[in-house]
């Protein structure tokens, strides 16, 4: 008894003694929050459309305008997959498909609206573009909509042809609450077809996604320092085909601008570049005192020049170029300047998430753009004329 005693003793000294040493351990440190990817892969109804057999589509019977296949031969994903021909015209307004993914359940988007993208393998029939009129629609069960469509800056390879392609449309640019959609009761994705067009399509699915949003702030006092930012073909471009309508002449240094409205690659119009790396630039201090500037090299053509921005709305300005913005040097050589000030909206739009400058050709051109340039501009933003005559000397 006595040595028992003594034990216990023992026991509780230590115990009293070791109190101030002793440090509360958590069985809870461990951050068990999934990650924006681990939510999106266990997204229970991630999966669009696979195939055939194992996914819900209507709109695939027979149209006079429409012709929806199953082809099994070289196939991304499944056992088969779309194939989708139309030619809209007077007796068919709307032509479309539908996907009820899971059996019509109500599909919670809400919490991957900003982290998740709908992804889809497309490939032409035959040629290439850099567009294709389609447009993809989330419907929630109040009949309410929101709309988007391919972005070439989220399309693998900048190119959209014959080889199967990878293309994402992030959630976000469905802007649902905007079109008062109901992101927690999704029903269905539909896509519209117009004009015409023959496209295949696989693998619709849910997909992780990540927007990139890197801000740049002004350097030094005079924030014009930063100027000119040259748009080169050091730059991210999309949209370029080489030599059919528009590209970068190899070994050279201008962009070369090729275009018939009534060729066979008249849908081929547009290109952007990226002004850093696709993510968002700061111009707040500097797009009040800047101008678009560059050479244009042979045939005169009204071009349209739009920036956008990744954030914000408007989330695309946009300005003509004209005569009034152009001088004739030389022959057949036009010194030009399009002042940011005249851009439509310039005043509302966010310059705080600049993104990316345009270029959309609608008439006939034969010519090369040289020297092109984000460029300090201090002079009247309309009287671009004298600005130009005082700038070359």
């Amino acid at each position: 008894m006595m040595r028992r005693e003594i034990l216990i003793f023992g026991i509780c000294v230590f115990c009293y003694l070791g109190c101030d040493s002793m440090q509360e351990v958590s069985l809870y440190e461990v951050d068990l929050t999934p990650t924006p990817e681990q939510l999106v892969s266990s997204y229970p109804y991630r999966h669009v459309y696979l195939d055939s057999c194992n996914s819900n589509l209507f709109g695939h019977r027979s149209h006079p305008c429409k012709r929806v296949e199953f082809v099994k031969d070289n196939s991304v994903e499944g056992e088969d997959h779309l194939s989708i021909a139309w030619q809209q015209g007077d007796s068919c307004r709307y032509l479309g498909v539908g996907f009820p993914w899971a059996n019509y359940v109500g599909k919670n988007l809400k919490n991957l609206e900003q982290i998740a993208a709908l992804q889809f393998h497309v490939r032409l029939d035959s040629g290439s573009v850099s567009k294709i009129p389609m447009f993809f629609s989330l419907v929630d069960y109040g009949g309410r909509q929101a709309t988007s469509k391919i972005n070439l800056l989220n399309v693998e390879g900048q190119r959209l042809d014959e080889e199967w392609r990878t293309v994402r449309i992030p959630l976000a640019t469905f802007r649902a609450s905007e079109k008062g959609l109901n992101l927690e009761n999704v029903k269905e994705l539909r896509i519209e077809f117009q004009r015409e067009g023959h496209v295949h399509l696989d693998a619709i699915q849910i997909v992780p996604f990540h927007h990139e949003g890197k801000f740049l702030e002004p350097i030094g006092e005079d924030v014009c320092e930063n100027l000119p930012l040259v748009m080169n073909a050091r730059n991210l471009w999309w949209g370029l085909n080489g030599s059919e309508t528009m590209g970068w002449a190899e070994g050279e240094g201008f962009l070369a601008l090729h275009y018939d409205k009534t060729g066979p690659q008249r849908d081929w119009n547009s290109c952007g570049v990226a002004l850093n790396q696709w993510e968002a630039l700061d111009m707040s201090e500097v797009y009040s005192a800047s101008a678009l500037t560059f050479q244009l090299h042979g045939q005169f053509s009204p071009l349209n020049f739009s920036i956008l921005s990744s954030t914000g709305a408007p989330r695309q300005i946009r300005q003509r170029l004209s005569l009034d913005h152009c001088i004739q040097f030389e022959e057949g050589i036009w010194s030009c300047a399009i002042p940011i000030k005249q851009f439509d909206q310039h005043e509302q739009f966010n310059w705080s998430a600049t993104r990316e400058v345009r270029l959309t050709v609608t008439e006939d051109i034969d010519a090369a753009m040289h020297e092109l340039q984000w460029s300090e501009y201090r002079g009247n933003p309309n009287k671009v004329h004298r600005w130009l005559e005082h700038h070359k000397q």
